[in-house]
């Protein structure tokens, strides 16, 4: 498939029971959009009939249409195909929360443990947007890592609203079909899904806001956070417990009110911030230099992560020793690996393609004096990745532009990132945007 309606299609993005998404472009203006087709898998289209698939598809679209917020995602257009397929159009983001926690289909299986100021960070986001969804009487019952998407400036956005409940559509959601993601929905929802308020939402962005923070599902290790970690103190058990009941009675009782207990969380960091993990500082005087590879390669599947010294998360098996030093204001020198490093990155996050002329023109500029600026490899990029809890990078550099290009490919269409924020190498599409950090070889002495 070519195009749906006007739309040129780049790829498929993923398939669900209703539909299938696809990154698009809109012609002339070459703008990237998604655009979602109603697709179902068959056993929906026998359980549901087309006629009310259609109607729920026209609610989900009508859904997210009437809402305008900064954590909504945006629909543009809805028509149908040549077929008769009925799709909209969204806003496009590559990244989704999903992705960048390590959650797979085996929701039993950790996730990646992410800084707790990070899951504050995203956690205000989510609530403010939920805030907005109930008071216009949506509810959206679905709340999970994969339905929240995560812009190039790192804003969070709450997608698929197949499942919500919509106080201003007439559609009636069917009965014979489970409502929600196994874990993340709300007890309540589990049993009588058509009469739930915004306190289900609640729950489910309660248990999202654990597990990043445990790499766990409350259901599968119910611990107090003050028990298990210094970072945190009773006044973070106490907001769980509340968040987490099963009697929706007990529980925040809306997003606003949740959102403020947010607020009053504080994390104690260690005074001196330092990285238990990180090896002893290399004194460059007596040791040699490690050499990281700096020839860019293309690998994929299970391969990659035991070439790239990575372990089942995509995260480094080991961390490497820094010796940095500010070589003037726009440059970075690590004395333990020989290589210089751009200080701030790029000002905008840009496409594979576009990192190139990025790094083209630093080197007509001959950027701090230096000259061979390139595009790093995996490893090198790892090799200034800290411990993610304590000090992910070291200060010396900006610490706002922290998903950054690799010059390594992931096949023919996709190439490495590593997102030291979260602490992991990944792949995208080349038309996705990540930041810039330019490195070279040309140490001075």
């Amino acid at each position: 498939m070519q195009k749906i309606g006007r739309y040129q299609i780049i790829r498929k993005l993923g398939k669900g029971g209703m539909g299938a998404i696809y990154k698009a472009i809109i012609p002339i203006i070459n703008k990237v959009v998604a655009v979602k087709l109603l697709d179902p898998f068959e056993s929906m289209e026998i359980v549901l009939g087309q006629e009310t698939l259609k109607e729920i598809f026209l609610s989900e679209a009508t859904t997210m249409a009437a809402i305008k917020h900064p954590a909504v995602v945006d629909v543009w257009d809805f028509d149908e195909d040549d077929l008769g397929r009925p799709f909209f159009v969204m806003e496009y983001f590559s990244h989704n929360l999903g992705e960048m926690i390590g959650e797979d289909f085996h929701l039993e299986n950790r996730s990646r443990i992410i800084r707790p100021d990070k899951v504050l960070y995203y956690g205000r986001q989510l609530l403010a947007g939920l805030a907005c969804l109930h008071h216009n009487g949506v509810i959206h019952r679905d709340i999970k890592p994969q339905n929240l998407l995560i812009t190039d400036d790192d804003q969070l956005k709450i997608c698929d609203f197949g499942m919500a409940l919509s106080a201003t559509t007439a559609f009636s959601n069917p009965t014979n079909i489970n409502i929600g993601s196994p874990f993340y929905a709300a007890p309540e929802q589990v049993k009588a899904p058509d009469q739930v308020d915004g306190r289900a939402d609640l729950y489910s962005a309660a248990v999202l806001l654990y597990r990043m923070l445990t790499g766990l599902l409350p259901g599968m290790a119910q611990f107090s956070l003050s028990a298990v970690s210094p970072l945190y103190d009773q006044n973070w058990d106490i907001f769980f417990s509340k968040a987490l009941h099963f009697n929706p009675d007990l529980r925040f009782q809306e997003a606003d009110a949740m959102l403020n207990g947010l607020d009053n969380l504080e994390v104690h960091w260690p005074q001196d911030g330092r990285n238990d993990n990180k090896q002893t500082p290399v004194t460059p005087k007596t040791s040699p230099p490690v050499h990281l590879r700096k020839k860019p390669i293309n690998i994929w599947g299970g391969k990659a992560r035991s070439f790239m010294g990575l372990n089942d998360k995509s995260q480094p098996l080991t961390y490497m020793a820094n010796c940095l030093e500010a070589c003037g204001d726009a440059v970075v020198c690590d004395r333990a690996t020989d290589l210089c490093w751009q200080q701030s990155g790029s000002k905008y996050p840009l496409t594979h393609r576009g990192a190139q002329h990025y790094i083209d023109q630093l080197n007509r500029e001959r950027l701090g004096g230096f000259e061979g600026w390139r595009l790093p490899t995996v490893d090198e990029l790892l090799s200034l990745l800290n411990d993610i809890m304590y000090q992910p990078m070291d200060p010396l550099f900006d610490s706002s532009k922290m998903r950054l290009w690799s010059a390594d490919l992931h096949g023919r269409r996709d190439a490495w990132h590593v997102d030291m924020a979260m602490a992991y190498a990944g792949w995208q599409d080349v038309f996705s945007r990540n930041f810039i950090k330019a490195v070279c070889d040309n140490v001075p002495l």
